[in-house]
């Protein structure tokens, strides 16, 4: 152990006198070990001051700064010195921050260092605190995806981060606040709007702003300008950019398909009105001159007058069902949709399909109730169900049945065409509903166009219901036609 130097009384008291409140220590600069401590000093480390006499001062000092002095006065270099950082360890292990006021004392047998303390643990954690946030802030900063640009209310610049660097060309470029704000503007292919929403800005430090620029390269740029807030006042502007170029092409090309889409339908409607009088009209014509002859010529002549009049009439069918297919696809069908009570609309159709219904010899039946209503349009019903009831009868088996039932299903009513038919094959079920498709064992011997059931089904879809199938082949087959019974299923498809 060092031999603690002798400290005359009187500078003794001198140097109690000068340290008041203050942690002193006097220090022999020859041997480092403390050779007086007054008691503020010993409630900064936490230990009674007397024990520190004769301790070597590096016990208690830990920071690189304190070792880099004490080697200064071993070679005989120090000199008096204020606010000089230093760490003390305390008696519970923690860590006491300080500033050194170093005052060097001559004229004894070893100068004496004489260490003023203050205590600025609290400050250097708020300094810590302040640049881990920092730290912290920063971080997030660069972990966003959209660029992102600070300046305070005069518009100077505060920060930014890199994927705002790489958006407009300064990564790695030495830029102040001007030089960033004239990046931007060379960028865009009309910077006007970018200055409107600067000046706005700043007459308005509150608003919010959001705008598209459009840059020279092509790219789609949505900046949204925001305050910032502290303590419930603006202090500065926090920009935002995000590269929305996909989404806007993306856009585009909708519109352009609309556009399209809209040019097709267009056309397809013009088609339509010209087919129906350029093929309906010389049709019509024939179908006049075929009927006028079948009345008129003898039985053997009249035969083949008669071949061109059904002929003519089944074309006439065809033309009509591709051209209604077609008004339906095109979206051009007008529904008129009301309450129908089911059982009367059954009863007036199977009156209108009595005579198909003989001709195969099938037995007509339904149980529905006046309670069983649909909102439907009454026309395009019909018609849906006229040829369900149609097929039905045809591809039934003489003296076969077609049972019709109503089932409630949350917002629709399900129709259930019951038949005792021929069935349909399981891998004929998804190409029943095709245009021009006609399946089963029977399909030629049946008339028909093939477009009846899946007009119906585009009929049903509109008025927000639909047609589905289930069969066992040689037992029969069964159509469910769904319809809404409110209103509300056309709203959700107006919308």
């Amino acid at each position: 152990m060092s031999v603690q130097p002798a400290v005359p009384d009187a500078l003794m008291l001198d140097c109690v006198a000068r340290a008041g409140g203050t942690p002193m220590l006097l220090v022999s600069a020859a041997a480092r070990c403390i050779v007086f401590a007054n008691a503020a000093a010993g409630r900064l480390l936490g230990v009674d001051h007397g024990s520190l006499l004769g301790r070597s001062i590096s016990d208690f000092e830990v920071s690189l700064e304190d070792m880099f002095f004490w080697e200064e006065v071993a070679s005989g270099q120090v000199r008096d010195a204020d606010r000089v950082p230093g760490a003390y360890r305390h008696a519970s292990g923690t860590t006491v921050h300080v500033e050194k006021q170093i005052r060097v004392l001559g004229g004894y047998e070893s100068p004496l260092i004489a260490l003023n303390l203050s205590d600025v643990s609290a400050e250097v954690a708020r300094v810590d605190e302040a640049a881990e946030l920092a730290s912290l802030l920063a971080a997030t900063l660069e972990s966003i995806a959209d660029g992102v640009l600070v300046t305070d209310l005069s518009g100077a610049l505060r920060n930014f981060n890199r994927r705002f660097a790489n958006m407009f060309g300064i990564a790695g470029r030495e830029v102040d606040g001007p030089g960033v704000m004239a990046a931007v503007s060379e960028q865009l292919s009309d910077p006007i709007a970018w200055r409107a929403l600067l000046a706005a800005v700043a007459d308005d430090p509150q608003a919010d702003s959001v705008l598209t620029l459009v840059l020279t390269d092509g790219r789609f740029i949505e900046c949204a300008a925001r305050p910032q807030w502290l303590r419930k006042r603006p202090v500065g502007r926090l920009y935002t950019f995000s590269d929305v170029t996909d989404s806007k092409r993306y856009e585009a090309a909708l519109v352009a398909a609309r556009e399209a889409s809209d040019r097709a339908n267009q056309a397809k409607s013009a088609f339509i009105a010209s087919m129906n009088h350029e093929l309906k009209t010389p049709l019509n014509a024939i179908l006049g001159f075929a009927d006028f002859l079948r009345a008129d010529l003898p039985p053997a002549e009249a035969e083949f007058a008669q071949h061109i009049y059904s002929a003519g009439q089944h074309l006439l069918e065809l033309i009509g069902d591709v051209l209604d297919l077609a008004q339906v696809e095109a979206g051009r069908v007008d529904l008129h949709p009301e309450v129908l009570a089911l059982d009367a609309l059954l009863d007036e159709c199977f009156t209108m399909t009595a005579p198909v219904a003989a001709r195969y010899g099938v037995t007509l039946s339904h149980a529905l109730s006046a309670e069983a209503t649909v909102c439907a349009d009454r026309r395009r019903t019909r018609q849906i169900v006229i040829n369900l009831i149609s097929n039905g009868c045809k591809y039934n088996r003489p003296g076969g049945t077609l049972t019709v039932s109503a089932q409630p299903d949350a917002a629709l009513l399900k129709l259930h065409f019951a038949d005792t038919g021929v069935g349909i094959e399981a891998g004929d079920l998804a190409r029943i509903f095709e245009p021009f498709t006609r399946v089963g064992a029977s399909r030629n011997e049946v008339e028909g166009t093939g477009l009846g059931l899946a007009h119906s089904r585009k009929l049903a879809n509109l008025m927000g219901g639909d047609i589905t199938v289930t069969s066992v082949p040689g037992q029969g087959s069964t159509f469910v036609l769904s319809l809404p019974t409110t209103m509300e299923r056309y709203e959700i498809l107006d919308d």
